[in-house]
């Protein structure tokens, strides 16, 4: 009788464990998929905090702002918040959606006092999704909407 007690209590200690096991692997997989990232006026304002770590920083690329090196892949750009605003330089191919006027996520090194160095390009698009004859008013508004998001 005290044998049977004994597998009873090691199958429900068994199945703790495993339970136990189970949850630490979803929770830490749900924990480690949230990527924050960093608006320019938060990277400035925390320089040195930041300086030498990879990050990611976002807001708009600044129309008038984006070179193209030519003959190559390299690009540079502003990336702004509507506060303040980073340099970027980036070498590499480059996502369909990214362009002046457009939400961007670039991800790299940040040193202090240099241009972002990004390895990194996210184009970002707005949810407010509009009829093509609205879309100079969509444009206007998914800009305002996205900066709101940054703040």
């Amino acid at each position: 009788m005290k044998s049977t007690a004994n597998k009873r209590l090691f199958l429900i200690l068994t199945l703790l464990a495993v339970i136990g096991a189970l949850g630490t692997l979803i929770f830490s997989s749900f924990t480690g998929a949230l990527v924050y990232f960093h608006t320019p006026s938060e990277t400035t304002a925390k320089g040195t905090e930041l300086n030498g770590k990879k990050i990611r920083i976002g807001g708009m690329v600044q129309a008038g702002s984006l070179v193209k090196e030519p003959g190559t892949q390299k690009i540079r750009f502003l990336v702004s918040d509507g506060k303040s605003h980073l340099p970027v330089r980036y070498e590499g191919m480059v996502p369909d959606l990214f362009r002046e006027g457009q939400g961007v996520v670039v991800e790299g090194v940040w040193r202090t006092g240099q241009d972002f160095d990004a390895d990194t390009i996210l184009a970002k698009h707005s949810e407010d999704y509009v009829p093509v004859e609205m879309s100079e008013q969509g444009i206007a508004n998914s800009q305002k909407s996205l900066l709101k998001s940054l703040q």
